[in-house]
């Protein structure tokens, strides 16, 4: 998917986040403000998936209340990653790389317990 366009739903995701919480009152309008010129400053155009990738847990992190709309990006590129690693390892152990697919699984699971410690 295009970068623009995952941030767009991303965006869209927060906004519709935010409207939901003032409407039911768990967020104050100063919170929400608050939130909308973070979002400005960070989720800007251009931005590359990485980029996104990168910025959507500090969104999180600054402010919990988000993680509904955060969480479910990240854990469709995760997925994606995932799914990606277990293909490349597949592929390796097909070809009788069995020492490759092992490092390539242990990388990944190296990389996925740093992220989330």
């Amino acid at each position: 998917m295009d970068p623009e366009e995952k941030r767009k739903g991303l965006e869209r995701s927060i906004i519709l986040v935010i409207a939901e919480k003032l409407k039911s009152g768990d967020i104050e309008i100063d919170r929400a403000q608050n939130i909308a010129q973070m979002l400005l400053s960070v989720l800007h155009p251009p931005m590359s998936l990485e980029q996104l990738y990168a910025i959507a847990p500090y969104l999180d992190d600054q402010f919990k209340e988000l993680a509904q709309a955060v969480l479910p990006f990240m854990k469709e590129h995760d997925d994606k990653i995932r799914d990606a690693v277990a293909k490349h390892a597949e592929e390796l152990i097909k070809s009788g790389q069995l020492e490759k697919a092992t490092a390539l699984l242990k990388e990944a699971l190296n990389t996925k317990g740093a992220s989330n410690g």
